[in-house]
């Protein structure tokens, strides 16, 4: 007789995983690039084809900007990210407010997020997500 063995999602997700960690994890940001061939900065993707981005300032009244970088093991490097009409994939300029966004990230290994307006303060919110559908 056969064993019924569970199913297993290997990576694929239906809903949104956290990149940080357990659900209401905030992700960590910088003020700088990675290390041009770092392969261990920022998070794992395990090959989602979405990434999420929820920024907060409403709480602090500040503008802040977060962008992303790709990591991708076959080239080995590090890049600022862009979408298929070639903008930067960014949160854009989050003024006083929340912004949530969706990015098409397929075949990146690794993303990291620098903050291009200043560090984020403890009034600010960032969360990254990733998911498959």
């Amino acid at each position: 007789m056969a064993t019924h063995t569970n199913y297993h999602s290997w990576g694929r997700t239906r809903g949104i995983r956290n990149l940080a960690g357990a659900h209401g994890t905030e992700s960590v940001t910088s003020t700088s690039l990675p290390t041009v061939t770092d392969a261990t900065a920022g998070y794992a993707t395990q090959n989602q084809r979405f990434l999420h981005l929820q920024l907060d300032t409403s709480a602090a009244g500040e503008t802040k900007t977060v962008t992303v970088v790709g990591f991708s093991h076959a080239f080995g490097r590090w890049a600022p990210l862009t979408d298929v009409r070639g903008n930067a994939v960014t949160t854009g300029a989050v003024a006083s407010t929340a912004a949530y966004k969706i990015f098409e990230i397929d075949g990146i290994d690794r993303v990291a997020f620098v903050v291009s307006s200043g560090a984020l303060n403890a009034s600010n919110f960032f969360f990254a997500g990733c998911s498959t559908f």
